[in-house]
């Protein structure tokens, strides 16, 4: 969900709050800024929907493609957030939009595993209902130091929306607390959350990106401060010393907003975003940035990019090695050098120093429409290996009886424990959308 003021503007409906009639044609071209209009209904699954699977057979991968949502019903679970337990990399808590709440509505599930993604358990973070705020979306998830797990998002409809954060003191079994951290009169959206020395981090937009903190674990919040007008889809780092920084994405740019010492952000551009060209798929997707940091203070940050006209969008990176002062000139991760479309992308930084990227990729459609999951590694920051399909079938995006083609998330997922990095995306292979993963075990990048 992006951006609720264009939207109300250019009047396309933001898929989490879809109305009956109007989802064809949600984000259409890949607006870098779509978003979320506050619906007045919600989504009916269609009653002449026919599964529309992608064609290709399955391909043999080194990891195993694993569902994580435990539910066997055909509702839509999308837009997947990941996170790994720094102190147990088989901890993993994954959080995803649902539908399964039924009639219509759409709510966040949190997912978790304690064996490396083999099993899983869902839960429901949002416990301190608002009565008027129906539907709830746009995971964040964050560990603390002492074990706890945060889990932030967007409670909204039939008004505008406020961001809550809720509390896990079992590894994400169940939620202890909730807090409020916005206002219902401050439209908030896609929030994002770090966790630093003791204290919380929120990023939220409306007409500005704003950031929020808490000192004693969500329970009560500071005010908000603005950290730029038209600011959109914050992605914060936390480096080895603590301190935090936010790249988010304007119209046209990528930014950055580094931390000083006063606690005040300092602003500066990463990198020019061209907005996306147009697909023929009609899923929403934008040019949001996906960022890590490594041991050493490096920052990297890939984003989805339309610059190369009539070679359908690709995933660009740039990296910084004076901790985010100057950046390289931004290259191409991709290697298929097709007219395919490559979306969503995802970025992290194992402890080895290893960078991952992945993303959405049509490269195996001629049409441009069934996707998998691709990626690439880096051990030294600057080069990429060949591309590694990650998702060992195809996917079709219209193949969802719920959403039917309209969302399969403004964003896919990647997080690293030791030894292993997780990537996490919508999957439409059992004829809606679940959530999927794979453990991919650390390896030499190929450089």
């Amino acid at each position: 969900m992006r951006d609720m003021n264009k939207l109300l503007s250019i009047g396309v409906v933001g898929v989490l709050g879809l109305v009956a009639g109007l989802a064809m044609m949600v984000g259409y071209a890949g607006s870098s800024s779509s978003s979320l209009t506050v619906p007045s209904a919600n989504l009916a699954s269609s009653p002449n929907w026919k599964a529309q699977p992608a064609s290709g057979p399955a391909v043999q991968l080194a990891w195993p493609n694993i569902k994580v949502n435990p539910d066997a019903s055909t509702e839509a679970q999308n837009e997947p957030f990941v996170a790994v337990d720094p102190s147990n990399s088989k901890h993993i808590v994954v959080g995803a939009n649902s539908w399964l709440v039924g009639n219509g509505h759409f709510e966040v599930f949190a997912y978790t595993s304690f064996d490396g993604g083999r099993t899983w358990s869902a839960s429901q973070p949002y416990i301190d209902r608002n009565a008027s705020r129906i539907n709830a979306a746009d995971p964040t998830v964050a560990f603390g130091s002492d074990g706890s797990v945060y889990f932030g998002f967007v409670a909204l409809t039939p008004a505008q929306g406020a961001v809550a954060v809720s509390r896990s003191l079992d590894g994400g079994r169940t939620w202890s607390s909730q807090s409020w951290a916005t206002s219902f009169t401050g439209a908030a959206d896609k929030p994002a959350i770090a966790y630093s020395h003791g204290s919380l981090y929120l990023y939220y937009q409306n007409t500005s990106l704003n950031s929020l903190v808490s000192s004693n674990g969500g329970a009560s919040w500071s005010s908000a401060g603005v950290i730029e007008a038209g600011g959109r889809n914050a992605s914060p780092v936390v480096d080895a010393n603590g301190s935090v920084s936010v790249f988010y994405n304007t119209n046209n740019s990528i930014r950055l907003a580094r931390m000083s010492a006063t606690d005040t952000y300092n602003l500066t551009t990463v990198a020019n975003a061209t907005p996306l060209q147009p697909r023929a798929a009609a899923y929403r997707a934008g040019i949001y940035p996906a960022a890590g940091v490594d041991s050493r203070g490096n920052m990297y940050v890939a984003w989805a990019d339309g610059r190369n006209a009539g070679q359908g969008n690709d995933i660009m990176y740039s990296r910084s090695n004076n901790g985010g002062s100057s950046w390289s000139s931004a290259v191409t991760v991709n290697t298929d050098g097709s007219a395919a479309d490559q979306l969503m992308p995802s970025l992290v930084v194992s402890k080895d120093g290893t960078v991952t990227i992945a993303w959405l990729d049509t490269r195996n459609d001629p049409a441009r429409v069934n996707y998998d999951v691709y990626m690439a590694r880096s051990s030294d920051g600057a080069h990429f290996g060949g591309n590694e399909r990650v998702s060992n079938v195809s996917s079709n995006p219209n193949n969802d009886p719920r959403t039917q083609g309209t969302l399969i998330g403004d964003y896919f997922a990647l997080a690293a424990g030791s030894g292993v990095v997780y990537s996490v995306w919508t999957d439409t292979r059992n004829n809606n959308e679940d959530i999927y993963l794979a453990p991919i075990p650390a390896a030499s990048a190929g450089n």
